[in-house]
C-alpha cells in the first residue's frame, strides 16, 4: 500500500476516525495477530522477526537494538502497523542494567507522597522511552494484606485509598497529559483484581472473596486508575469465586469495561491462556481456552502464541463472531494511536543501531543527574523510623562526629556524639537485598551473578560516606549468612561491637526469598539473624552501647525478637540504588525521618492477617499466645520530634450524600526539631446493615511544622466515601452516625475524633 492508501495516517482525523479506518482495512489474520503479544526472552531472533512480519501486536522484554529492528520489520508489513513494546518497569526501568533503580512500590508508599510518586513515574517513563519502548506493566494496584505472598514488595501496601491514590499518581507520571509525548509511556493497571488476596499468600491461586468484597475493597483502586486515564489493564491469574479472572466476563466486560467505562484494552498476565488449560483446567486445548478468553473480554494475549491459530479457526468456522475480535482490535489500535506510535514508531531515537548519530543520547538519559536527585528524594521519603529509645539518658538517633557537618536538619542538642561505628549484618552491604525483585538480577531471565554497571550505595557505604566527613571510624563484619545458620562470625562481630560507640546491624531477607513465585510459609528471619542481633544486644546493653537495627526487607517479616533486642529500628524495605545514602542522612541528622508504614507488621506469621481495617466481632479479640495488635501498625512512623493532636472540627456535623465535608485538624509540634507530619483521617461507621471495618482511611495530607508551631490542616472528606456495598453488590450510603478520627497512625490510641451524622 502507498501512503495514499492509508487514510488512517491523516493526523487531522480524530483518534476514533483513524482507528475505524484501519480496522476496516485489516484482514482477519492481521486483526488476530494484533491480539498476540510475544515475549522476546522465549523466542529466537528469527522467530521474533517472523512474528513481527506476521503483524504481532506487541512484544515484551525487548531491549536495545532488538526493539528497533522489530519495529522496522513491523512497519514494512502490508498495513505498516507498528508494535507496542511493553516492559516491567516496576520501580524504575530496572531491567536495564544502568538505568535508575528506584525504591520499590512498597517502599515509596511509605512516603505517602503523591507528588513524588508522580515524579518517580515521570523519570521512569523518560528512561523507558529512551530504550525505544512505549508501555510499562505498572503500577500495581493489588493490596498487600498477607505478607506470605511473594509480591508484597510490588504493592503500595494494605489500604485501598493509599494504593489507589499512589497508583493514580504513577499513571499521571507515566502518561502525562499526552502519552504520545516522546518522554511519556502507556501505563498498565494490574493485577485486576484481588490478585494479592490469594488463599495462604499463594501466588496466582484462588482468591476466596465475594463479589461484594471485590467491589468494596479491591475495585476502588482500579477506579482511581481509570479516572486517571490509564490506557491498559492487566488481568490477573487468580480466580474469584473459582472463576479465573481471564475467564470472567462479569469482571472484565460487565464491570471493568461497561460499568467503569474503561476504554483501553485488557492484556492477560504471563501465559494466562495457557494456565486455563494446564493449571486451572477450564479447557483441555487452546481452541477452547481461546474461546473462553475472547468471550470474557481479554483483548491481548501475553506469551501464549498458540492463541493465533486457535482464534483464527474459531472465527473462520463461526464459533466466535468477528465482532468480538473487531472490538478487541479497535481497543488495541486506539491505544497505539493515543501513544503516538503510528506517527513516531521508534518513540525516541536513542538506540545504538548501525551508525545512528543519535545513539549517544541514551547515555544521557539513563540515570541522568536529575534522575538521581529524584531517586534520592524517593529513598529519603521511604525510610521509616520505628523505634528510637534512650541510652544513657539520650535518644539513640541522630548521631554526629567530631567534625561539624556542612548542614544539619536537627538541632545540635539532639545529636549523639560518637567516634567509632560498627556496621554488621548480612544485608549491610547486599545490593540484591536492597534492590528486591524486578531488576536485571531477575528479569527477563535470572542473572543473580550480574554486576551492576552503576555504583550502588548500600547501608554500609552510606554510613561510611557520612562517617568519613564527620571524622568517625567505621568497622564492618557480615556477622552471619542470610541462609545458613552455620556460616557465622557472630563472636567476631560482637568483638567489633564492644569496641564501638554505636552499632548498626542490617537484617531482613534477600532476592531469592521474595518476588513472583517466591511465597513464604514462614516469615521468621532466616539463618542466624535473630541470634546475631540478640548476641549483639547482650554486649551492647552490658556496655551501654546503642544498638540500631536496619531492616532491609521486601515486606513485613517476624521482627519481634529484633525489635525487643534493639534500641532503635529503621525500616528501609527495598530502597534502590541510593537507599544507603538516604538511610545514613537520616541517621546523621542531615534529614529528618518522615516515612510512615503503608503496611502492618505481625508479631508472628500465624497472626496474619493483621491489616488495620479488620472487621469487629472476634470473640475475646486476641489469640491466646499472641497480642491482638500488630507489632507495627499501618501509618506508624517516628521522627525527631513529637506531635500533639489538639482538636478536630468538621465544616458541618450533618450532611447528605454527594457532599464534601472539610475536616480541620489542629496539631502542635511539641518537640525541638522542625519536621513533617502525615495527618491521617479514619472513619468508623457506628451502626450499619452489614459488618463494617473498625476504621478505614478516608483522607490524608502532609504538613510541615517548625519546633513549637501550632497549625491547622484541612482535608476534604467526601460523604460518598462512607458508602458500603451490600450483599447484592449495591453501593449505598446509609444514614447514621460516623466517627471521624484523625491522628498519627491507625492505632485507636493515636486518634482524636468527632461525629458526623449522615441524613
Amino acid at each position: 500500500m502507498s501512503a495514499i492508501d492509508k487514510p488512517w495516517m491523516d493526523t487531522s482525523k480524530t483518534r476514533e476516525q483513524r482507528t475505524a479506518l484501519l480496522v476496516e482495512a485489516m484482514t482477519i489474520e492481521e486483526k488476530i495477530a494484533q491480539m498476540v503479544q510475544i515475549s522476546y526472552s522465549l523466542v529466537t531472533e528469527a522467530e521474533a522477526d517472523q512474528w513481527a512480519l506476521r503483524g504481532a501486536g506487541s512484544f515484551l522484554h525487548t531491549l536495545g537494538n532488538n526493539a528497533r529492528r522489530l519495529q522496522r520489520l513491523a512497519c514494512q508489513t502490508r498495513l505498516g502497523i507498528p508494535v507496542i513494546f511493553g516492559i516491567d518497569a516496576i520501580h524504575g526501568h530496572a531491567i536495564h542494567n544502568g538505568a535508575t533503580v528506584f525504591p520499590s512500590q512498597l517502599a515509596l508508599a511509605a512516603g505517602w507522597n503523591l507528588e513524588l510518586a508522580e515524579k518517580m513515574a515521570e523519570v521512569t517513563a523518560k528512561e523507558v522511552a529512551a530504550e525505544g519502548l512505549h508501555w510499562t506493566f505498572s503500577p500495581v494496584f493489588c493490596l498487600g494484606r498477607d505478607s506470605r505472598w511473594g509480591r508484597i514488595d510490588e504493592t503500595f501496601g494494605e489500604d485501598p485509598l493509599l494504593a489507589g491514590r499512589m497508583g493514580a499518581a504513577f499513571v499521571r507520571g507515566y502518561q502525562g497529559d499526552d502519552p504520545a509525548h516522546p518522554e511519556r509511556i502507556i501505563a498498565c493497571a494490574k493485577h485486576y483484581i484481588a490478585y494479592g488476596e490469594s488463599t495462604g499468600g499463594r501466588d496466582s491461586y484462588d482468591t476466596s472473596v465475594s463479589m461484594r468484597t471485590v467491589r468494596d475493597i479491591f475495585l476502588p483502586p482500579f477506579k482511581e486508575a481509570i479516572q486517571a486515564g490509564c490506557h491498559t489493564v492487566m488481568a490477573g491469574y487468580e480466580s474469584v469465586d473459582r472463576v479465573p479472572c481471564s475467564a470472567s466476563k462479569k469482571l472484565l466486560t460487565d464491570v471493568l469495561k461497561k460499568e467503569l467505562g474503561f476504554e483501553g484494552f485488557v492484556v492477560t498476565d504471563w501465559s494466562n491462556l495457557t494456565s486455563l488449560i494446564k493449571r486451572q483446567h477450564l479447557a483441555d486445548n487452546f481452541r477452547d481456552a481461546s474461546k473462553i478468553a475472547i468471550e470474557a473480554g481479554n483483548d491481548m494475549i501475553m506469551t501464549s502464541p498458540e492463541f493465533y491459530d486457535a482464534a483464527l479457526s474459531l472465527v473462520r468456522d463461526g464459533t466466535i463472531p468477528l465482532s468480538l475480535i473487531d472490538e478487541s482490535v479497535r481497543r488495541i489500535i486506539s491505544v497505539k494511536f493515543a501513544a503516538g506510535i503510528f506517527d513516531t514508531p521508534e518513540k525516541v531515537k536513542t538506540l545504538s543501531i548501525e551508525h545512528d548519530p543519535a545513539s549517544a543520547q541514551s547515555a544521557q538519559v539513563f540515570n541522568a543527574p536529575a534522575h538521581q536527585v529524584t531517586n534520592l528524594e524517593c529513598a529519603r521519603e521511604s525510610i521509616v523510623l520505628l523505634k528510637n529509645e534512650q541510652v544513657n539518658n539520650q535518644t539513640v538517633l541522630p548521631i554526629c562526629g567530631k567534625t561539624k557537618a556542612p548542614s544539619r536538619a536537627v538541632p545540635q542538642a539532639l545529636l549523639r556524639k560518637v567516634s567509632k561505628i560498627a556496621v554488621i549484618g548480612p544485608n549491610a552491604d547486599s545490593v540484591r537485598a536492597q534492590y528486591g525483585d524486578w531488576t536485571y538480577f531477575t528479569h527477563p531471565v535470572p542473572h543473580l551473578d550480574a554486576v551492576p554497571s552503576l555504583r550502588v550505595c548500600t547501608m554500609l557505604e552510606g554510613i561510611k560516606e557520612c562517617a568519613e566527613q564527620e571524622g568517625i571510624s567505621v568497622t564492618y563484619d557480615k556477622g552471619c549468612d542470610i541462609f545458613d545458620p552455620a556460616k557465622q562470625t557472630i563472636r567476631r562481630a560482637c568483638r567489633l561491637a564492644a569496641k564501638s560507640d554505636i552499632v548498626f546491624v542490617a537484617v531482613g531477607d534477600t532476592l531469592i526469598q521474595t518476588g513472583e513465585t517466591h511465597d513464604r510459609a514462614n516469615l521468621a528471619l532466616s539463618g542466624a539473624q535473630n541470634e546475631l542481633v540478640e548476641a549483639l544486644s547482650l554486649i551492647c546493653r552490658k556496655k551501654s552501647i546503642p544498638l540500631v537495627s536496619i531492616l532491609v526487607n521486601s515486606k513485613p517479616l517476624e521482627f519481634a525478637r529484633v525489635v525487643s533486642a534493639s534500641d532503635a529500628i529503621i525500616e528501609t524495605f527495598n530502597s534502590g540504588t541510593l537507599g544507603g545514602r538516604a538511610a545514613a542522612e537520616m541517621i546523621f541528622g542531615y534529614q529528618v525521618p518522615r516515612g510512615r508504614l503503608p503496611i502492618s507488621f505481625p508479631y508472628t506469621t500465624g497472626q496474619l492477617p493483621v491489616y488495620y481495617n479488620q472487621l469487629p466481632g472476634w470473640h475475646e479479640g486476641s489469640y491466646f499466645d499472641c497480642p491482638q495488635e500488630p507489632l507495627f501498625a499501618f501509618g506508624e512512623g517516628l521522627t525527631y520530634t513529637q506531635f500533639r493532636y489538639d482538636s478536630i472540627h468538621l465544616s458541618r456535623d450533618k450532611a447528605h450524600a454527594g457532599e464534601t465535608i472539610d475536616v480541620q485538624v489542629t496539631l502542635t509540634n511539641v518537640g525541638n526539631c522542625d519536621a513533617v507530619e502525615t495527618v491521617q483521617v479514619y472513619v468508623t461507621d457506628r451502626v450499619a446493615s452489614i459488618v463494617t471495618p473498625v476504621r478505614s482511611l478516608k483522607a490524608f495530607g502532609k504538613i510541615a511544622l517548625t519546633a513549637g508551631q501550632t497549625a491547622t490542616i484541612t482535608l476534604a472528606l467526601e460523604t460518598n466515601s462512607l458508602s458500603l456495598v451490600t450483599p447484592d453488590e449495591q453501593t449505598i450510603l446509609e444514614s447514621g452516625e460516623f466517627d471521624i478520627q484523625a491522628g498519627h497512625d491507625s492505632r485507636s490510641s493515636s486518634l482524636i475524633s468527632t461525629v458526623l451524622t449522615i441524613l
